[in-house]
């Protein structure tokens, strides 16, 4: 199984560890490895997080915040993460006799008495750092929830196509870890067998296989699965393809490109318009590029085909009730810089490229609250828009130089 698959709830070796020394024991991979399959699975078998308990549950675990997650788990939140971490790594160290031994030590007599005034000492030292960090806290969620509050998915079920990897498979891994129910899209049977095995058999996820570079395969997979669109709340579409070093002129891979990354999409729009319930309240998100806002030479239109989705996007909204009970909001998803399989090798790319999950989660949120454009990180669309402003031969300038040796 693939490590941290629902990071709000599963540690990393380094967290571990620290949890470890927290509790005066020795780190150990063999358990850390069984510890990764329980947490892996207890967003299935506990309620989602919501508000305050879910923005602590993203927080890295430093050894200052493992004490005061502990006692704020202990007095406010049961259910939060780090109790299930703290007893689970309790539980499978008892196990071993080094564990057992180190959980078991107790002192006597006299000592005793001095070990519980300082047990006693520490607990309300910890209380005394807990309260007003956990204020400060709780102010900075509520501020960030005012300006990006966090849309809840428990019940629901999701369409998404392009699960199998990148940007698709967190935002699937995303979808499951607040409750909903998937319908995955991924190309290959192959592709499918992978990720189910990296999932834990209690995750209600389903995945169709199609390719989507054949006209209607997409439809014609949900058709052939009996799938509802009535049933289903979110659709996003965010499979894509980019042939890099291929001309704008290699026709068969343009013809790819935009079937892909614009008509797959299209089409799967239109299914799930022409069936959806009247009176439900839907999502629909379009995962596009801010790539959209100019050409590129070297990736067989890859950037016209995601301009092409965005207007599509657009063009639609025109076309679907707006103001109704049950209307479907549509969101437009421009990502800039980001951890991806098609972003190219880059000295400052731990800098300046946004951490996938991140993107995900913004989509998520956007999509949820009904906005019509999300652009992660904003930083990288401020800067497209002002190279767009500078013109079309200081673009071509600037662009030449990132692309080079197409090959039509």
């Amino acid at each position: 199984m693939n490590g941290r698959l629902f990071p709000d709830w599963q540690v990393d070796r380094d967290e571990y560890a620290r949890v470890c020394r927290y509790l005066g024991l020795e780190p150990n991979d063999a358990l850390f490895a069984r510890l990764d399959r329980h947490l892996a699975q207890a967003p299935f078998a506990n309620p989602p997080l919501h508000g305050l308990q879910a923005a602590l549950a993203r927080l890295p675990l430093t050894p200052f915040r493992i004490a005061r997650l502990d006692m704020a788990s202990r007095l406010i939140f049961p259910q939060h993460p780090i109790r299930h971490v703290l007893n689970a790594v309790i539980a499978l160290h008892e196990c071993t006799a080094e564990g057992y031994g180190a959980l078991s030590r107790a002192p006597t007599g006299a000592a005793a008495w001095f070990a519980i005034m300082g047990w006693l000492a520490r607990w309300l030292g910890s209380l005394v750092l807990t309260l007003p960090w956990l204020g400060m806290r709780a102010l900075m969620w509520r501020t960030s929830a005012w300006f990006a509050p966090r849309g809840e998915l428990a019940g629901s079920q999701v369409l998404l196509t392009g699960a199998a990897r990148g940007l698709g498979r967190d935002l699937m891994l995303e979808c499951l870890g607040r409750g909903a129910r998937v319908i995955g899209i991924v190309r290959s049977e192959a592709s499918r067998h992978a990720v189910l095995e990296q999932l834990p058999a209690e995750a209600p996820v389903k995945l169709l296989v199609a390719d989507l570079s054949s006209p209607g395969a997409g439809t014609a997979a949900l058709e052939a699965a009996d799938v509802d669109p009535g049933r289903i709340d979110v659709v996003i579409a965010c499979a894509g393809i980019k042939h890099e070093g291929r001309s704008v002129l290699a026709l068969e891979a343009l013809q790819q490109t935009v079937q892909v990354n614009f008509l797959a999409a299209a089409e799967i729009v239109a299914w799930y318009v022409a069936g959806r319930a009247a009176r439900r309240p839907s999502r629909i998100a379009l995962v596009s590029s801010m790539g959209r806002w100019h050409g590129m030479g070297s990736t067989a239109g890859y950037n016209a085909s995601k301009a092409a989705l965005s207007i599509w996007a657009e063009s639609l909204e025109l076309e679907l009730p707006r103001h109704d009970e049950g209307a479907a909001t549509i969101t437009v998803v421009e990502p800039g810089l980001f951890e991806s399989g098609m972003a190219r090798a880059h000295p400052g790319r731990a800098f300046l490229f946004a951490p996938r999950r991140t993107v995900a989660r913004r989509i998520l949120d956007g999509a949820l609250a009904g906005k019509p454009v999300v652009r992660p990180p904003s930083w990288f669309a401020l800067l497209t828009w002002t190279l767009c402003l500078a013109g079309r031969r200081t673009r071509a300038r600037v662009l030449s130089r990132a692309k080079s040796g197409a090959n039509p």
